[in-house]
């Protein structure tokens, strides 16, 4: 489960990576808008997001990775 102030973190991270790697601009952005929607999904109230499973889920896992070793 991430906090608001994660995804937030995550998003504004994933569009640097965008802009320092431009042949992987399309998948950084991706992401980025990703978190960014999960971030506004937590507004409506709830304390915690849920990351779903499937291909977008281990994309996102796997992102989460090399952002905490860019860290």
């Amino acid at each position: 489960m991430t906090d608001q102030s994660e995804l937030n973190s995550r998003a504004a991270l994933c569009i640097k990576l965008a802009q320092r790697e431009p042949n992987n601009r399309t998948f950084w952005m991706a992401e980025a808008e990703n978190w960014s929607r999960l971030s506004k999904e937590n507004r409506g109230g709830e304390d915690d997001v849920k990351i779903g499973s499937g291909i977008a889920a281990r994309l996102r896992e796997q992102s989460s990775r090399f952002l905490f070793i860019l860290a």
